[in-house]
């Protein structure tokens, strides 16, 4: 069994290696690796879900007439960086709940977890189980520095952000004053 303290060094570890400026011209060389082990199907079967799950954002967003902000992992804040890969390393680790559908890495489609319903990754079927009550409290809090806002009635909105790494979504609020991206 994987001890919390070892998962936290992967996960740093993993952060870092995200962040490298020479990453792109490692990629063919990690791809070619995987060809290489026999895993193509999982290369195939993870760009599929990375495919699917951009889709999704790109119409959803479009659904609110909003577009798809694209935001290099050293983009994002630390809490939303590092809770995404908690999130995916716990989950390939096994240590994670899932929806009923039992997800698996090993078997690569889009899934999502929350930062609000830690530890636990759902299929695209069972999103339902990571919404909470809308205008509730919980809805209110903003997932980076825990304020509750007074509502969008009241012109104090949280918002919603979705990040994506592959197939793996995660889920975050933010409020007026943890919002990072440009409008």
């Amino acid at each position: 069994m994987t001890s919390a303290p070892s998962l936290g060094r992967f996960i740093l570890a993993y952060d870092e290696f995200l962040q490298r400026s020479d990453l792109a011209d490692l990629a063919p060389l990690i791809r070619g690796a995987f060809q290489t082990a026999g895993y193509t199907w999982l290369l195939d079967q993870n760009e599929a879900a990375a495919v699917q799950v951009y889709e999704g954002m790109t119409q959803a967003a479009a659904a609110v007439g909003e577009g798809v902000v694209n935001l290099a992992p050293s983009q994002h804040p630390d809490w939303v960086r590092l809770g995404l890969l908690a999130a995916l390393i716990t989950w390939c680790s096994g240590k994670s709940g899932t929806c009923t559908h039992v997800p698996n890495p090993m078997r690569p489609q889009p899934v999502a977890a929350a930062a609000w319903k830690p530890n636990l990754v759902v299929c695209d079927a069972c999103r339902h189980l990571l919404s909470i009550p809308r205008g509730s409290a919980k809805d209110r809090t903003c997932d980076g520095c825990g304020v509750i806002t007074e509502g969008i009635d009241h012109g104090d909105p949280i918002w919603p952000v979705s990040v994506a790494h592959g197939g793996f979504v995660y889920l975050v609020g933010v409020c007026a004053s943890c919002r990072y991206w440009e409008e």
